[in-house]
């Protein structure tokens, strides 16, 4: 648990106390004081003015400022390069109930204002954070020196895709009352390296607050004002973003176990809304699947092969409009459901064999360019589980592709933590479902308020991406194999049982198969390929010309009658053939280990 030091100074003496806290990889800071003036004696005959404006400003206190930084992975006084640090001072307090306003200067690079900001380092090195609390009277200062590092390379960023993804949501007053005050709570995607950069965004209301949950989610609240019946109104959120496709790197050393002081095992191994990982049930069922076995990467995989094999998924709730969540436990019983259902459930499973889950939902990039030709209107959820040496990595387990397979089909994640359940953001002191739609009406008849939501990607081509590429160049030579198969079936099919090896007719039925080899070989030199695939296409090409070479010196042999030399070119060309097949199967054979 990361400890929080609260400096405090009252009467010249400072008092350290430590302070514990859920925040994930967080420091705090407080200090109070700031720009006071030490009292001078007061001469006779001073103005009774001066006399009060010395009072006014004694009766002020200082603000206490207090800084937490976050950001996710990180930990003691390190960050990383091109992910998002929070700095927060929402733990800032005055005595005099003074509204506090909060300026941040990161190193001598920026200056941010607000209360709760971010900032991307670009740059390796020392930075001096420091936080100015004003009460409108008097500043109180406090400061941090953070290191910022390169982050690991245990996740490697193959092949980037830019595209825009547009989030809708379109509302219509079905009556019979017109709404009121109407409020949108929209989830923003944030840059989250290496898996996804967020380079620009804009919506159709330039009045927006931007506001971070406890989980540090970024939430737009759009305020649409009212909406009379048989009208509609429409929010959207449009994001130029940049998606990876990524591998993991093979480890150099066995990663053991987690840390003991990791704030994330006492934070994201516990119980929750919908997640009741402590109930009878999923401990039985994680006590019964994991067994002996104590590698948190064995015991994730062990996880995940149960809930595929064990949940079938509910093609009749896809699309609904209002479905609800089930416990997990539930979820064990029922033993089907979507993406949301097996999430919950393996986040459960993982929370309580002691590995870090949390629960993550946001919108589908492959999914919707293949399923729904751009656009689809329902989501996707999924999870991130923390492992020794990988840190927190997304698993998809609904695609039921593989544990730390290709799962992550370029998801892009708007929300992560389980706060998306219940009312966890506080809005104007009331809390509130971080997601969706609040309004109000007057008399007693509720109105009908229908409620869409669309999620749509341009820009990017299912053609451009590896995995759907290599998919598609392995699928097209196979049937070019396949029609290298059916060729030389039927030139032997063509020889009769007694036939000779020289005969002219048997000559020109080899040249006639030649022909056909040439022919096949042309179009696999033709075919599309991606780049991560240029060894292996090289390679099959590279066979398919000794194919053609074994068969032409065997018809040379055959028209010099020499038998010795046509069965050597033979056997030469038989071998070829095979090698061709048997070097397609390997890749087929890691493509399928990979994804």
């Amino acid at each position: 648990m990361i400890k929080k030091v609260i400096f405090l100074i009252l009467a010249g003496v400072i008092i350290i106390a430590l302070i514990f806290t859920t925040g994930c990889c967080s420091i705090f800071e407080s200090l109070t004081g700031g720009n006071s003036n030490e009292g001078q004696n007061g001469t006779e005959g001073e103005s009774e003015d001066n006399e009060s404006a010395v009072n006014q400003k004694t009766d002020n206190e200082a603000p206490i400022a207090v800084m937490e930084i976050h950001q996710q992975n990180s930990g003691d006084n390190y960050f990383t390069t091109g992910n998002p640090v929070y700095l927060s001072a929402s733990d800032s307090t005055d005595a005099d109930g003074n509204i506090l306003s909060y300026q941040w200067q990161i190193g001598d690079i920026n200056t941010l204002s607000g209360e709760e900001v971010y900032y991307i380092f670009e740059n390796i090195g020392e930075y001096n954070i420091v936080l100015t609390a004003h009460d409108g009277i008097e500043s109180t200062a406090v400061s941090r020196i953070i290191y910022v590092t390169e982050p690991g390379e245990y996740i490697i960023k193959n092949s980037a895709h830019e595209a825009e993804v547009r989030i809708e949501y379109i509302i219509t007053n079905n009556g019979p009352v017109e709404i009121e005050d109407i409020m949108y709570l929209v989830e923003i995607p944030q840059t989250y390296q290496p898996f996804q950069v967020i380079k620009n965004r804009e919506s159709n209301y330039k009045e927006t607050d931007d506001l971070y949950t406890d989980d540090y989610n970024l939430i737009a609240r759009f305020n649409l004002g009212n909406l009379a019946v048989g009208q509609s109104a429409n929010v959207y959120v449009n994001c130029d973003v940049i998606l990876y496709e990524y591998e993991y790197a093979d480890m150099l050393y066995e990663p053991g176990s987690y840390y003991s002081g990791d704030e994330d095992l006492l934070m994201y191994t516990g119980s929750e809304y919908y997640i009741n990982s402590d109930s009878r049930e999923i401990k039985s069922t994680v006590k019964t699947t994991v067994g002996a076995e104590t590698d948190p990467l064995v015991i994730a995989e062990k996880l995940y092969d149960f809930v595929c094999d064990n949940l079938t998924y509910d093609e009749e709730r896809v699309g609904r409009e209002e479905y609800g969540y089930f416990y997990a436990s539930d979820i064990l019983r029922q033993e089907k459901g979507v993406c949301t259902d097996y999430s919950i459930l393996y986040t459960a499973l993982c929370r309580a064999a002691g590995i870090p889950a949390r629960f993550v939902q946001g919108v589908p990039v492959l999914g919707i360019l293949m399923e729904g030709d751009g656009q689809l209107p329902y989501g996707h959820a999924w999870v991130e589980i923390k492992l020794p040496g990988y840190g927190w990595v997304p698993i998809d387990i609904t695609a039921e592709s593989g544990f730390m397979a290709y799962n992550y089909y370029l998801n892009m994640e708007t929300y992560k933590g389980s706060g998306v359940f219940y009312k966890s953001l506080d809005i104007d002191g009331k809390k509130f479902c971080p997601i969706g739609l609040h309004y109000s009406w007057k008399g007693s008849i509720e109105p009908d308020v229908k409620k869409e939501v669309t999620y749509s990607v341009s820009g990017l081509s299912l053609k451009d991406i590896g995995v759907i590429a290599e998919e598609d160049f392995l699928k097209e030579v196979g049937y070019i194999l396949g029609a290298y198969e059916v060729a030389i079936n039927h030139n032997s099919s063509l020889h009769p049982e007694d036939w000779i090896f020289n005969d002219p007719q048997e000559i020109a039925l080899e040249e006639a198969l030649l022909l056909r080899l040439k022919e096949l070989s042309r179009v696999l030199e033709g075919t599309d390929y991606p780049e991560s695939y240029t060894a292996d296409r090289n390679n099959l090409i590279a066979v398919s010309h000794d194919i053609n070479t074994y068969k032409q010196e065997q018809i040379e042999c055959m028209k010099s009658v020499d038998y010795s030399c046509y069965d050597s070119r033979h056997n030469m060309f038989i071998d070829a053939v095979n090698a061709l097949f048997d070097c397609y199967n390997n890749i087929v054979d890691r493509f399928n280990q990979e994804y």
